[in-house]
């Protein structure tokens, strides 16, 4: 089910992101900056810079300085960059993982998000520069017999969402299948029944302020 799923979104993510990349267009989403973690990866769990050549775009190592903000979005180099249509659970709302034992879920899924990438070694690759200091990425995984989007491999898996623009329309549809996937297996953060969906709470926000 996992790889049925992993691979039908992934293949939606694949014609949908690997287009844009050289002069894509990307809708810029809203910013919180929350405290910064440093990464847990070091420089030997990474490999070696992935040129494909022509007019395809150049994909990198995931870099070892980065230092998390949330689960998908780190600073690096000085910029910060967004990990394309995949939200993070929310820092400030919380889980209940066992009786009488909360959890924040956005450190607990951004301690998954350093886990995963330090397990799956991605490479990355820009999608847009949306100013000097922020940019949108695509990633996607290196290590085992296959290969895949982080972000479809990370919502399948239960540890991201699939995110959407200010009008509430999906930024990659197909993401929304593995997250189906996710939570009919209650994978990843779906195992706590009084899960707080970021993409719900930050609608109800967004409706608070108008």
């Amino acid at each position: 089910m996992f790889i049925s799923a992993i691979t039908a979104s992934g293949l939606y993510a694949a014609t949908t992101i690997m287009p844009m990349l050289p002069h894509g267009n990307v809708a810029r989403e809203p910013h919180v900056s929350p405290p910064v973690i440093p990464v847990q990866a070091s420089q030997a769990d990474l490999p070696a810079a992935v040129d494909v050549g022509g007019d395809q775009p150049k994909f990198a190592p995931f870099p070892t300085e980065a230092q998390f903000e949330t689960g998908d979005t780190w600073i690096s180099g000085g910029r910060r960059y967004r990990l394309y249509g995949l939200q993070a659970c929310l820092r400030g709302t919380n889980v209940t993982v066992s009786a009488g034992v909360v959890r924040d879920c956005g450190e607990l899924d951004l301690i998954m998000a350093q886990a995963l990438i330090r397990d799956t070694r991605p490479v990355c690759t820009t999608i847009r520069n949306l100013d000097q200091n922020n940019a949108v990425v695509a990633c996607q995984t290196t290590t085992g017999q296959h290969h895949y989007d982080l972000a479809t491999y990370m919502i399948a898996q239960g540890w991201g969402f699939a995110a959407v623009d200010s009008a509430g329309r999906l930024i990659v549809p197909g993401y929304r299948i593995a997250e189906e996937s996710a939570r009919s297996a209650r994978a990843g953060l779906w195992a706590y029944s009084d899960l707080p969906h970021p993409v719900a709470v930050l609608q109800q926000q967004a409706g608070a302020q108008q």
